[in-house]
């Protein structure tokens, strides 16, 4: 038992190592998005997806273990658990989760002023745009930013 319970407190300190990890990823997610940073955030793309693979195995490792000492203490009634490692974890998942939202808000963000500014220069009519009168515009030609 003591081997299982050792086991799982290590995989928990590993999951925790990369939820760690995987915070500073989204930081420097978030700095290359909000610097237009493209090769920030590539690297910062390819930590977090490193660290997800990682945490996903981490993970299937520490449901075994739990498995097997919840089946040990079911028939010798020897609790044993982690508690703190298993709160700290959980609390940096709810971190990394928070940030990763915010980051996918700032993309999606970017994303629409791209699309605003290619239908800009596209010369397609913004079905939210007036004309002086105050009247939806309803343009028939529009031209292309660049044209005469």
């Amino acid at each position: 038992m003591e081997h299982l319970s050792q086991g799982l407190i290590a995989v928990l300190n590993e999951q925790i190592r990369c939820a760690e990890e995987m915070l500073r990823a989204l930081g420097e997610e978030n700095r290359a998005l909000l610097d237009g940073d493209a090769e920030l955030l590539n690297r910062a793309g390819a930590d977090k997806a490193r660290l997800v693979a990682a945490l996903e195995a981490l993970e299937t490792e520490r449901r075994t273990l739990a498995t097997a000492i919840e089946t040990h203490v079911t028939h010798t009634g020897d609790p044993s658990t982690p508690d703190a490692s298993w709160r700290t974890l959980l609390t940096l998942v709810a971190e990394c989760k928070t940030q990763n939202q915010r980051n996918g808000a700032l993309v999606k963000a970017r994303s629409e002023q791209v699309r605003i500014a290619l239908k800009a220069l596209r010369g397609s009519a913004d079905p939210g745009c007036y004309d002086p009168n105050g009247l939806a515009s309803a343009s028939n030609s529009p031209r292309r930013l660049g044209s005469a």
